[in-house]
């Protein structure tokens, strides 16, 4: 979404570019509706159909968030995809994120320029750690946020409001 970028992931510009001029990553922005040449980056249109293929052909997600009452109601739903396509993350500890990344399990939680330069450059460097991380996040989706988790959850839910109803209707 082109508000997302120039609202959240924009304020890492500066690290990126200079992770891109370093030759430690080429960046995949996916879904910002714009065009701007630059080297070392890549941008993608959005589409529920390579939605997925996209995702699986990165090597780290990221979801840079600042600090607000807006962003602090997110649901962490980005970083529950990148880990579901096997994905070491790094994210702004705000939020659901918090719950969400295990930091220096399935991924980084970042709030400084510093703290995400570390956590990208660590990842970038290590294939194996982003291996296993991501293999943990993928763990966590499927334990946690998977349809077969959820789904048994949401329909206890809904048998309970019927319930409730049925009794309020007497």
């Amino acid at each position: 979404m082109p508000s997302t970028w120039r609202s959240h992931a924009s304020l890492l510009v500066p690290l990126l570019d200079s992770l891109v001029e370093q030759r430690v990553a080429t960046i995949r922005v996916v879904g910002a509706h714009f065009r701007e040449a630059k080297a070392g980056y890549e941008f993608c249109d959005w589409s529920e159909k390579t939605e997925i293929e996209l995702l699986q052909n990165m090597d780290i997600g990221i979801m840079p968030l600042p600090d607000t009452p807006w962003t602090r109601g997110k649901c962490g739903y980005k970083l529950i995809q990148y880990m579901a396509c096997g994905l070491p993350v790094v994210a702004s500890p705000v939020g659901a994120n918090r719950e969400i990344v295990e930091h220096g399990t399935n991924g980084f939680l970042a709030a400084t320029d510093r703290e995400w330069h570390e956590a990208l450059t660590t990842l970038a460097a290590n294939p194996d750690l982003r291996k296993k991380m991501g293999a943990q996040g993928r763990k966590k989706v499927e334990s946690w946020y998977s349809l077969q988790v959820q789904g048994p959850r949401v329909a206890a839910m809904f048998r309970e409001l019927i319930e409730l109803n049925r009794v309020g209707q007497k």
